[in-house]
C-alpha cells in the first residue's frame, strides 16, 4: 500500500481495497464474458443480442475503471 492524503485509517483502507479488488475482478470477468458472447452470438436474434452484449461489456469496463480508480485513491493497486 502506498501513501495517500486520505484520512481513513490504514486498517480501513486495506479492508476496503481488498473488497474493491474482489469487485474489480468480478467486473473484469463480466466484461470478458460479455465480449466473448458478443463475438460468438449466432442465430435469428444476432443483431439485438450482439448489440446488447457489446453494451454490457462497455458498461462493465466503465464500472471496472471506477472501481480501480477508487482502490488506487485509497493507496492500493
Amino acid at each position: 500500500m502506498f501513501e495517500t492524503n486520505n484520512d481513513l485509517s490504514e486498517t480501513t483502507r486495506r479492508s476496503v481495497i481488498e473488497i474493491l479488488n474482489r469487485h474489480l475482478a468480478d467486473a473484469i470477468d463480466l466484461q470478458l464474458q460479455a465480449k466473448q458472447a458478443h463475438w460468438n452470438i449466432k442465430g435469428p436474434n444476432f443483431v439485438g443480442l450482439h448489440e446488447l452484449f457489446d453494451r454490457v461489456a462497455a458498461e462493465a469496463t466503465a464500472y471496472a475503471d471506477v472501481i480501480a480508480e477508487r482502490a488506487v485513491a485509497l493507496g492500493g493497486w
